[in-house]
């Protein structure tokens, strides 16, 4: 006769384990401290697989030799968030960078690798639409930059976490396997977790990251007197976790093997934040969303979020006039208005220049007013696009990575309407036949990021994966192309 009170215990173990796959992480470990049956039952390591699994976006059939489902777990436990998020991307002044995690089951470890942009070498076209437009080929070669990864989280890093706040609040030094024949001193980093900072108590000019410009459940602040030495920063209990953002500090330490001492030099802490993966990733109604690689001449290939967001933000002030002017004027013939950047200053009589080599973020020496004295519309075909569901809303574009004259996490462009109150006109010429071409507003700025303003543009959407942005002004075009994150994510 069973005496035991409980009728769960009573159940084949098959079915009390099927019970017990059920429950998240945190009640699979509270049920095994009720009863010692209970625990037992909760080591089985079917149960752990799939919480391996859940964080791994791509399939992990095989692990460590020698090592179980829930010994794996518990190893990377709590860092399995980073894989699971797969794109990361930091607060480096100006440039920032765009980082791809996964794990590597061949090495038991966690790892993040820079993406990185290659401008192959561009030949001139011609567009019919308007011969005078600067415009060259964009086939850009993205790849990893597999050199040294920025992040190496493996069972060393966590035996060598330095501080205090167990794992929690601990510094994990990583190994990122630089050459020492190649530097007079050693490269040393580190990666912390952090806190989400509080809503109720951030307001516009907080400096958190990630930027307020982009979506987020949760964001960190990214900035301390302290270089985040202090443990306020990180987490000392789950609930504190912050799994959408975490830091990294590096330093350069010289040594002399003479004197028996060191100089620790260039201190510098990052912040990384993530991206909800509904945002960019593309949906029959949303089909623009993604992440883009985007032609920025002078400045290369940049990387950017293209968004579609439900409820948009009130437009920037700068660029909401830009609309309204536009709305005003009327639409010209673009052989009547279309001028260079320095015709369109010298007629207006300021002396102002620009460095058109890093258009379409431009270099100047004074005001970027004056560009807003023209426009090129050209007058809207008679199109009408029934397919209402595909062509509605805003497409707002985001930079992850940036620039000396728009820096990461700024507008790039921006078009307010993609339905027929932005339409401008369907493409006819050979170039881009068949694309919508829609009103926007580029995002343009002098260097240093300084009296940053909006200017007309167009956007023409050439497929659901490549888009073009023809900066009227300007008279440039510029190209971009979408990047298939989960290319990057697979272990060969």
């Amino acid at each position: 006769m069973n005496t035991d009170p409980s009728p769960l215990l009573a159940l084949p173990a098959e079915i009390i384990q099927h019970v017990l796959s059920f429950l998240s992480l945190s009640d699979l470990l509270l049920a095994g401290r009720v009863s010692r049956a209970l625990h037992e039952h909760s080591l089985e390591d079917t149960l752990w697989q799939p919480l391996v699994q859940a964080n791994i976006p791509i399939s992990v059939s095989v692990k460590p030799p020698r090592t179980t489902w829930r010994q794996l777990f518990m190893t990377h436990h709590p860092f399995w968030f980073i894989p699971k998020h797969k794109i990361w991307f930091a607060d480096n002044p100006a440039t920032g960078k765009l980082l791809i995690a996964r794990y590597d089951h061949r090495l038991n470890s966690i790892e993040g690798y820079a993406l990185v942009a290659e401008r192959r070498q561009p030949r001139f076209m011609t567009w019919d639409w308007n011969p005078e437009a600067i415009i060259h080929t964009f086939n850009p070669r993205i790849l990893l930059d597999l050199n040294a990864p920025v992040i190496r989280l493996d069972a060393s890093a966590y035996e060598c976490a330095v501080g205090e706040g167990g794992r929690l609040g601990q510094e994990l030094p990583m190994n990122l396997i630089v050459d020492p024949s190649r530097f007079s001193g050693n490269i040393y980093s580190r990666l912390m977790l952090t806190k989400p900072w509080p809503t109720n108590i951030t307001g516009p000019a907080t400096p958190v990251w990630p930027p307020q410009i982009l979506p987020s459940p949760v964001r960190t602040r990214n900035d301390s007197p302290s270089q985040f030495h202090d443990l306020g920063h990180r987490p000392t209990k789950l609930s504190e976790l912050s799994s959408n953002t975490f830091r990294i500090r590096r330093w350069m330490e010289f040594s002399s093997r003479t004197l028996g001492v060191s100089s620790r030099m260039g201190e510098a802490t990052t912040t990384w934040a993530t991206l909800p993966t509904e945002c960019y990733t593309p949906t029959p109604q949303k089909p623009w969303q993604g992440i883009w690689c985007g032609d920025y001449a002078g400045h290369g290939c940049e990387f950017l979020v293209v968004l579609q967001p439900d409820h948009p933000n009130p437009l920037p002030e700068r660029a909401e006039l830009v609309m309204r002017m536009r709305e005003r004027e009327g639409s010209v013939s673009s052989q009547e208005s279309w001028e260079t950047a320095s015709e369109g200053t010298a007629s207006a009589g300021e002396g102002q220049a620009f460095d058109m080599t890093n258009s379409p973020e431009v270099e100047m020496q004074d005001s970027v007013a004056t560009l807003h004295a023209t426009t090129v519309d050209e007058p809207a075909s008679p199109v009408v696009d029934d397919d209402e569901d595909l062509y509605h809303g805003r497409i707002e574009a985001v930079k992850l990575t940036g620039d000396p004259n728009i820096p990461r996490g700024e507008y790039t462009f921006i078009a307010p309407d993609i339905g027929p109150d932005g339409l401008i006109r369907i493409a006819q010429e050979k170039m881009f036949r068949g694309a919508r071409v829609v009103k926007s507003v580029g995002h343009i700025a002098a260097r240093g990021f300084r009296e940053d303003d909006y200017m007309a543009s167009q956007l023409i959407l050439i497929s659901h994966d490549r888009m073009a942005q023809y900066w009227e002004t300007f008279g440039h075009v510029s190209f971009y192309e979408r990047v298939n994150i989960d290319e990057f994510t697979k272990i060969d």
